[in-house]
């Protein structure tokens, strides 16, 4: 089995994905550092200066398809992965949970103010149109929605982990 983290960008996916990884003992796989890797940069700016949200997606693609194969893993998907469903039903059609980390618009925004290192969260006004158009994709890949305010990464690691038995 292998637990998807889908979730706006300031969610939560990277910590959580770290407390699952150690309560499943799971292999932990970071989506942007994978990107990173293979466009050879070393942040979203400059995948997005190198071939834009273009390039982003069709790494994203190529990593599902690498890794919807393998198992025991959790791996923590960018804050875009639902703009194109693709990526998302092939982990799906290879028995993957996809967990929505649904947090509200004011706790991500009060995470990120002086987080200069995403590009599409330079605006205040701007991300939370983001935030606002991407939410009902989130609903709509989710196997699972889990509600992440007022609750620490570990406590959400036992929540999914009975969910799962």
């Amino acid at each position: 089995m292998n637990l998807i983290l889908i979730g706006f960008m300031g969610s939560g996916k990277s910590t959580l994905a770290r407390s699952l990884s150690s309560l499943f003992h799971f292999h932990l796989v970071e989506m942007d550092e994978l990107v990173y890797q293979k466009t050879k940069t070393s942040n979203m700016h400059e995948v997005f200066a190198l071939g834009g949200e273009k390039l982003l997606r069709e790494m994203e693609l190529c990593i599902a398809q690498e890794y919807a194969g393998k198992t025991n893993q959790v791996i923590s998907t960018g804050g875009g992965i639902v703009l194109d469903p693709t990526p998302l039903n092939i982990f799906k059609q290879a028995g993957a949970r996809i967990i929505f980390l649904n947090a509200p618009f004011d706790l991500v925004a009060k995470r990120l103010e002086h987080d200069r290192s995403r590009p599409l969260f330079t605006h205040l006004a701007q991300a939370k149109k983001i935030y606002e158009d991407r939410l009902p994709l989130y609903l709509q890949a989710a196997d699972e929605i889990i509600n992440i305010e007022n609750q620490s990464p570990y406590e959400l690691a036992l929540i999914i982990q009975v969910r799962s038995l």
